[in-house]
C-alpha cells in the first residue's frame, strides 16, 4: 500500500470550504495560556470557518484565542479560535492561521464587513 504523505506546510495545502474575505481590522484577545493579558494584533482575513491574524506575539499550534474586533470604540465581533498554523515572517511578525470553534453567522460576517468599510 503506498505511503500517504502530509504536506509538508499545511499553509501550501489550502483546505478551506469557505470563501475568504480580506478584510484589515485591529483586533484585541485573550489567550488560553495567558487569560489576564490582552493583547493586540490585526485581522488579515476572515471566513465563516475561519481567519489569518497578524501579531506581535508567538502563540502555539493548537491554542485557543477569543478574538474580540472592534471599530472605534464598540465590539463589532467575538469569536473563540483554535490555531492551526504559525509563521514568523522577516520583521518578526507572526501571521496565525486559525479555525472558528463556532462558524460565524452571516450577520456577523455582514458587521465585519461594514467596520472595514466595505
Amino acid at each position: 500500500m503506498p505511503e500517504r504523505r502530509q504536506p509538508a506546510n499545511r499553509r501550501r495545502s489550502d483546505r478551506r470550504q469557505s470563501t475568504r474575505e480580506t478584510l484589515f481590522r485591529e483586533v484585541r484577545f485573550l489567550s488560553a495560556a495567558s487569560p489576564t493579558t490582552v493583547w493586540t494584533g490585526r485581522l488579515e482575513d476572515v471566513s465563516t470557518a475561519g481567519m489569518k491574524l497578524m501579531l506581535e506575539q508567538p502563540v502555539s499550534t493548537g491554542e485557543k484565542l477569543l478574538i474580540e474586533v472592534r471599530n472605534a470604540a464598540r465590539t463589532v465581533c467575538n469569536v473563540t479560535v483554535q490555531v492551526v498554523w504559525t509563521e514568523t515572517d522577516v520583521s518578526g511578525q507572526h501571521n496565525i492561521g486559525c479555525e472558528s470553534l463556532t462558524e460565524l453567522s452571516s450577520r456577523q460576517m455582514l458587521q465585519l464587513k461594514a467596520a472595514a468599510g466595505m
